[in-house]
């Protein structure tokens, strides 16, 4: 009976062994389990966040080709203002130089609860408040420089999981994932081949098509298809359409069909001159005041006198009675072809490191 019970006791022992054994084994394999967890957590956390500064970047660049290419005078917020006196573009970029040199002003956006949020300070970086928490939305600021040559812009994006390090000015914070894009942009110019003439007149042996081409370098379609083209749809007098465009800092407008003006009314400044082409006749009825240039299938004026300081370019007839004060003015198209039009990118020219 001894005997068996030792027996008993030493199987009960072995048994023992052999479960903690395996509690032991499935301890470990449970703990490595969960460390590998864990690391594919925080992978997939820092994927995530990588991600986010990402796409803050590639946006950051898609907002500044948008705002670059609007016509809308802006607060400090970047968002259209009635008591604003310029646009994204004159802000950031010394529009007195045909080198289009840019301003040391870093705008930057915060994605937060209720969508993205902007700073366009007159002067250094946007500041958008402290550095958040961890759970904050994606970030990114701008960065402006000159291109390889005229004309052309240089603009990085800098892309952050959260308003911190280099997109917060100072930087501060939790150190954010980050991603740094980088493009160039060019200046395709409103009118980049200013007329020879005040008043030019196409010539009956050159097609239509070739004539504008020769003037815009694009074809009609794609001229107004230009994200600074502003299609204006207007009946009969188109005036008060047109002022109201200019007020809100358009300045290059297409009409689709044909366009009356009368005056007393002032259109565009020796600053910021306005370029309306129009697919058929323009008719000047009285003191029509424009600084810039009129295009038009056709050209017919009345007086009292109407004032243009650019020039008249008409693909067919253009008379009128001899009240027109007509000019060339150098400067107002030199404007239209160094500092008026639509920044694309360049093909090849977007990186990211």
């Amino acid at each position: 009976m001894k005997h068996h019970a030792f027996r008993l006791k030493q199987r009960g022992a072995t048994t023992l062994a052999v479960t903690l054994m395996l509690l032991g084994a499935m301890l470990l394999a449970l703990l490595a389990a969960n460390r590998n967890t864990l690391l594919e957590l925080r992978q997939s956390a820092n994927q995530m966040q990588s991600t986010a500064a990402f796409e803050a970047a590639d946006a950051g660049l898609e907002w500044a080709a948008a705002l670059l290419n609007s016509s809308e005078r802006i607060g400090a917020d970047c968002r259209p203002s009635t008591t604003a006196t310029e646009t994204f573009r004159e802000r950031h970029l010394d529009m007195s130089v045909p080198a289009l040199t840019p301003r040391s002003l870093q705008p930057a956006c915060l994605h937060g609860p209720n969508g993205w949020s902007c700073a366009c300070p007159g002067d250094a970086a946007a500041d958008l408040g402290p550095a958040t928490g961890p759970d904050a939305g994606a970030a990114f600021s701008l960065r402006w420089a000159a291109g390889p040559q005229p004309g052309v812009l240089r603009v990085a994006a800098v892309g952050c999981s959260h308003w911190a390090g280099d997109c917060r000015p100072g930087g501060g914070g939790r150190d954010p994932a980050t991603a740094h894009h980088e493009a160039l942009f060019a200046l395709q110019p409103a009118l980049p081949v200013s007329p020879s003439a005040a008043l030019t007149v196409r010539n009956t042996g050159v097609e239509a098509h070739d004539f504008f081409v020769g003037l815009f370098g694009l074809s009609p379609s794609a001229w107004k298809r230009q994200p600074a083209v502003h299609r204006l749809d207007c009946q009969s007098d188109c005036g008060a359409a047109l002022v109201a465009a200019a007020a809100r800092g358009i300045t290059l407008v297409s009409v689709p069909g044909d366009l009356l003006l009368q005056g007393p009314m002032s259109l565009g400044s020796p600053r910021r001159p306005m370029l309306i082409v129009a697919d058929g006749v323009i008719r000047l009825q009285g003191p029509v005041v424009l600084h810039g240039v009129f295009y038009g299938n056709g050209l017919a004026w009345s007086g009292p006198a109407a004032v243009v300081r650019g020039a008249l370019i008409s693909e067919g007839p253009a008379a009128g009675d001899s009240s027109l004060d007509l000019a060339l003015d150098a400067a107002v198209l030199d404007a239209l072809r160094t500092r008026q039009g639509s920044f694309v990118r360049l093909p090849g020219s977007w990186r990211d490191f």
